[in-house]
This record gives C-alpha cells, sequence and structure tokens, in this order.
C-alpha cells in the first residue's frame, strides 16, 4: 500500500502520518526531513528558508518501494494508491503556525494557500494517485481523522466537501 499525505502546514500531516505508520505498520517519510537527508532537492528557498524539492529525484527514491506512507507538502507530486488530502480552516491553520513559531510573512503564505485551496487543488490536477481522500481537520481530535482516513483507505469514499472563500 503506497499512501501520500498531503496539505498546508498545520493541518495535521505528521500527526496522521505517524497514527496511520503505527495501525498499519508501514514506514512513514517524513518528506521535509527525506529531502534534507537523501539531498533529493534542486536547491535552497532563502525567503522561505526551506528546501526546493526534486521531483524527478523524490519520484525515483519512491518508485523501488511498495508499500510507504510519505507525508510533507509535495507528497501529492510521488504516485500513490492513496492521496489523503488533510485541510483545515485558515485560522486553525494561523493559530498552529503562530505556536510553531512560524514568521509572520510565512503564517500569511499559508494562511492564504490554505483558503484559496493550493495543495488540493494541484494534487488533484496531478492525479498521481488511484484514490483520493479529503478530510477536513478542523473541529477534529487525531484519532477521529485516523477513524476517518482508515475508512477512505478501506475503500470508503471521503472528499469532504471544503470552501474557505466564504470564511472571513
Amino acid at each position: 500500500m503506497r499512501i501520500t499525505i498531503t496539505g498546508t502546514p498545520g493541518t495535521g500531516k505528521t500527526t496522521l502520518s505517524n497514527l496511520l505508520s503505527e495501525k498499519l505498520k508501514i514506514p512513514v517519510y517524513h518528506l521535509s526531513e527525506l529531502i534534507r537527508e537523501k539531498r533529493l532537492y534542486s536547491g535552497y528557498d532563502e525567503k522561505r528558508g526551506s528546501y526546493v524539492a526534486d521531483v524527478e529525484k523524490l519520484r525515483r527514491f519512491f518508485s523501488v518501494k511498495e508499500s510507504f506512507i510519505a507525508e510533507g507538502l509535495v507528497a501529492h507530486f510521488i504516485p500513490s494508491d492513496v492521496l489523503i488530502v488533510l485541510r483545515a480552516s485558515p485560522e486553525v491553520v494561523r493559530r498552529r503556525l503562530e505556536e510553531r513559531g512560524y514568521p509572520r510573512e510565512k503564517v500569511e503564505e499559508n494562511v492564504e494557500a490554505e483558503r484559496f485551496d493550493v495543495c488540493a487543488s494541484e494534487a488533484l490536477k496531478l492525479g498521481n494517485f488511484k484514490r483520493v481522500i479529503q478530510i477536513d481537520t478542523t473541529k477534529r481530535k487525531p484519532e477521529d481523522v485516523l477513524r476517518l482516513a482508515l475508512e477512505g483507505i478501506s475503500g470508503r469514499d471521503l472528499f469532504e466537501d471544503v470552501d474557505w472563500l466564504e470564511v472571513p
């Protein structure tokens, strides 16, 4: 089983991937760490303070793996059996990123990315998956998100409609 988890920072990707890995006994790869450690990048973005993933290197790394969970902002570039897109209200994203100490500019950039559905839209255009699940984590505990993700992985159609453009 090849599972990828994407979403704006602060939506719960790392939490869900760790819970899924424990439950399903599948190795998890945290892409920001993996990209840095295995040098799967094409450069460094000084402004954002992060490495720029080399998508082809990333795909090659995962092409030989039969079973994995890959989580991160660029996970939707990796072909998978199931893509899980996590969403959270822009205000929840803002609060979580501020609690992490993100710089104000980076917080606002990610809040707007969530508001305008950037990760989900990009992922759906790429179509690097057999099935897609979308879960709104805004008011859910990690255990509830895990339960929904497992239901979706098992075959339940699960694509929650999320529209933050109407939210002030």
